[in-house]
């Protein structure tokens, strides 16, 4: 079982680049060793991250194929799509890890860093000089020093023709300009987020998630472009991290959510078909009792009908009979004698009564009368005086 499987190193070429795997079959390493690679630009120099052991997977035969007569094509077609998915499914072949690093490779390396900053610098004066519309980031240079690639950050389109010629004639090597982006410049600058961390694209992200505001909005998060954006201004990569968690969350919130207004519209249903029900009930029962009422009162205009009749013709002709029987004097019945005694008791009680109450004094109604008269007295002495004025005096008089 042990000769089938082989030793996968995973190795990454800078300290913030992705990691790629590699064949370490037959070579001794840990994890922090440097190796040289076989990459599909020569000899690398690398430094491996991890190591796993996988069962070695061997190349799948070609299916046999019948041939029938009237059906050849047929097979043929077949056999060509077979071979097809064979090739499409079958893994991949990984390179070789060609030895572990010896002190030369390692003092060649080191000569490379050096190369690269001043490369680095010389580039950047020219683009200064050029006034070009770039940023330089990183040089690299390959293990073998026959190639420099420089990466730089654009907004635009640069020509930089000329740059590369010059670059070329001072550097003695190969060049090669690469455009990035901003996600790949805060990668390999590296950094801490808002957070407080490292950054994630510097410390394990592989590969440059597709990031959108819808995330952002399923997430409930403040739409503030300063709060939502990373170091390289653009949205961070940390959330795609829970967007899933969240969908799904919010689909059993959507579920739930349905379910509650679907329970609260039933109960208001119920509630308004009770209330025309007991409505319904309230109006049938008023409709019985004004009929019952109409009945009865149907039933008192015929017994006063039938009372009328019977005691001796309309009611308007009794009327009259009894007005008569008033205007006509009473006579004296024997219930009448009877009741004078009682008349004749209530007759001493009035006098008690006024016996009772206090009378006035004999003198002062003596006083009243005797002013009364004085009063008349000299009123008719005072029109006896005016009468002998007015007198017709006589012929002896002076």
């Amino acid at each position: 079982m042990t000769e089938n499987m082989i030793k996968i190193a995973g190795v990454r070429f800078r300290e913030n680049w992705k990691v790629y795997d590699f064949d370490a079959t037959g070579v001794e390493l840990a994890v922090g060793d440097k190796v040289i690679v076989d990459s599909d630009r020569g000899q690398g120099f690398a430094s491996v991250v991890r190591l796993k052991r996988q069962q070695e997977q061997p190349a799948p035969e070609p299916a046999p194929v019948q041939m029938e007569q009237g059906l050849q094509v047929e097979e043929e077609t077949e056999s060509e799509g077979a071979r097809a998915d064979a090739a499409r499914q079958a893994p991949k072949t990984l390179r070789k890890v060609l030895r572990k690093a010896t002190e030369d490779d390692l003092a060649r390396e080191a000569k490379n860093l050096e190369r690269e900053a001043e490369a680095f610098t010389i580039a950047q004066d020219m683009v200064a000089e050029r006034e070009l519309p770039m940023k330089l980031i990183r040089v690299e240079y390959s293990f073998d020093a026959s190639r420099a690639t420089f990466f730089f950050f654009s907004e635009t389109r640069v020509d930089f023709r000329e740059l590369v010629k010059d670059l070329a004639y001072k550097l003695k090597s190969r060049i090669e300009m690469r455009q990035i982006g901003v996600r790949d410049v805060a990668r390999m600058i590296g950094g801490f987020g808002p957070c407080g961390r490292e950054l994630c694209c510097s410390a394990f992200l592989k590969n440059f998630e597709p990031v959108s505001i819808r995330m952002a909005k399923k997430q409930e998060m403040v739409l503030n472009p300063a709060k939502i954006s990373g170091v390289c201004g653009r949205l961070l990569c940390c959330l795609s991290y829970e967007y899933e968690m969240y969908d799904e969350i919010k689909k059993d919130l959507a579920g739930m959510r349905e379910a509650v207004v679907k329970e609260k519209k039933d109960e208001e249903e119920l509630r308004i078909t009770e209330e025309r029900r007991e409505t319904e009930e309230r109006r049938i029962a008023e409709d019985k009792r004004r009929q019952e009422d109409r009945k009865q009162q149907d039933q008192r205009r015929d017994r006063q009908k039938e009372g009328g009749q019977k005691g001796g013709g309309r009611p308007e002709k009794r009327r009259d009979q009894q007005q008569e029987r008033k205007a006509q004097p009473r006579a004296e019945q024997p219930g009448d004698r009877q009741q004078q005694p009682r008349a004749e008791k209530v007759q001493p009680q009035a006098q008690e009564q006024k016996a009772q109450q206090p009378q006035p004094q004999e003198g002062e109604q003596a006083g009243k009368k005797n002013k009364k008269r004085r009063f008349w007295r000299k009123k008719k002495k005072g029109q006896q005086g005016q009468q002998g004025e007015n007198k017709p005096q006589g012929p002896g008089a002076p």
